[in-house]
């Protein structure tokens, strides 16, 4: 699996880092890496390479600290490794985008054309998808559950001509003002000509502004010739790799797509709507080696519909309501777990994490709550303790469980305030840097969390 690949790897740079940094440890660390890589079906050729940028990277930073310039010589060698060194196709509002999905038969394309709908209208995109699967017998079928679950159009009919489901279909879509509209195709379990010439004459029937190759990350090296041959077919812009998450061989699959340069748009990690991620080499190789990551902590808070910078001041300034709290938390649930979000900020990968029951009925805390009650920071509660009482009635819930929302919403002010408080957060989340005084003597400890659960958005 591709996460014991990335496990060793953090682990032996852990071991490196605390040991004597020697020329021949060096070595050592490099060999152990590249075997580590081809036990993952990582090509031999592109190994090579990696092992002479490793070197010409340490070589090349500037800093008296060895074993640091090793580590960061292997982090940004792995991230350049799985870089396509392409853009891949950019969905933005104000305009219609008409994406191809193709790729072979057992892929899981249909399952990936859903979860694309699913990922974009969470996103506030009106989502809409035409089977033009007109091969394989239960296709459209299979989409209509799927969009049923995630509440997206679809659309298909009895016709054996692929050409012509898909011009009807993108019209459709097109006069009720669609954003995203997806067409799924036929597969086959070869590349066969047949295939090719459907996707030719899918392609020369409408304009699609961008295609998208579903590959299975199970075929390790093979993805090169595979993304390679579809390519040369038709003008591929980006790829999504399905079973990232059990594949054996996603190492070579992974760098073998890279080398095509062709980006890789999005991974599939799981069999659930939301086991999907959109695909970035550095954050990918971060989370891989278990390295803090806190440009990707601020692209997700930037992805949800809040004002990071609004919100990081009033964290910081204390004018951080329940209200505010209410907003935060109803988007921060879209993100998963908060565990996952400590892990991008250095030192806090290492606390240890109270287990504690989620808030199930957080929602019905806050709807029973009082505008006046919203619109404080909390202290309202201490100054009159029989509103814990009313809520708590109100909420259906118990007194003990409206005191732990507020003890995570003040735990949750003080953590915030410690973050923006280390050395260009401020900067990160927006917020004018002469504001705040940085604190550079500020350490992540078991401490930092006190009256906070890091499950709360679990």
């Amino acid at each position: 699996m591709l996460k014991d690949v990335g496990n060793f790897i953090g682990n032996k740079l852990t071991e490196f880092i605390k040991g004597p940094v020697t020329d021949g440890e060096i070595d050592k660390l490099v060999q152990e890496i590249c075997k580590e890589l081809i036990s993952a079906n990582v090509n031999a050729k592109y190994i090579v390479e990696l092992r002479k940028n490793i070197y010409t990277f340490i070589k090349a930073e500037k800093t008296n600290k060895k074993a640091k310039a090793v580590r960061n010589a292997v982090y940004k060698c792995l991230v350049d490794f799985l870089d396509p060194k392409t853009a891949s196709y950019k969905i933005v509002k104000g305009k219609q985008h008409l994406i191809m999905f193709v790729g072979l038969q057992g892929a899981g394309k249909t399952t990936s054309i859903c979860k694309y709908a699913n990922f974009y209208k969470k996103k506030g995109f009106k989502v809409g998808i035409v089977c033009a699967d007109t091969f394989r017998a239960g296709a459209f079928d299979q989409i209509k559950q799927n969009t049923a679950k995630i509440n997206v159009a679809c659309f298909g009919m009895d016709d054996p001509d692929p050409v012509k489901v898909t011009k009807k279909g993108v019209s459709h879509f097109r006069k009720q003002d669609y954003e995203i509209i997806l067409v799924d195709t036929s597969g086959r379990h070869t590349q066969e000509k047949e295939l090719f010439t459907e996707m030719q004459n899918i392609v020369s029937s409408v304009s699609f502004d961008n295609i998208v190759f579903v590959m299975d990350a199970g075929i390790g090296q093979s993805a090169e010739e595979q993304a390679q041959g579809f390519k040369n077919a038709v003008s591929v812009g980006g790829i999504i790799l399905t079973k990232l998450d059990g594949a054996k061989k996603a190492g070579g699959a992974l760098s073998s797509v890279a080398a095509t340069g062709c980006p890789i748009e999005f991974v599939g990690v799981g069999e659930k709507m939301e086991d999907f991620q959109k695909f970035n080499p550095k954050t990918f190789v971060s989370g891989l080696l278990g390295i803090n990551d806190l440009e990707t902590m601020v692209e997700k808070i930037e992805d949800l519909d809040i004002n990071a910078e609004e919100m990081s001041s009033k964290l910081f300034e204390g004018s951080f309501t329940l209200g505010d709290f209410r907003i935060f938390y109803t988007q921060m649930c879209s993100l998963g777990p908060l565990s996952n979000m400590l892990k991008m900020i250095p030192g806090a990968s290492n606390l240890q994490l109270p287990d504690e029951k989620k808030l199930k009925r957080i929602n019905y805390i806050f709807d029973s709550m009082a505008k006046s009650e919203l619109q404080s920071t909390g202290d309202i509660f201490t100054k009159e303790p029989n509103r814990v009482k009313r809520v708590a009635y109100g909420s259906g819930t118990s007194k003990e469980a409206v005191m732990e929302l507020l003890q995570n919403f003040k735990g949750m002010r003080s953590m915030a305030k410690k973050i923006l408080s280390m050395p260009g957060m401020a900067e990160m989340f927006g917020m004018d840097s002469s504001k705040v005084k940085p604190n550079k003597n500020l350490q992540m400890n078991p401490d930092f969390m006190k009256g906070f659960d890091p499950n709360l958005f679990n």
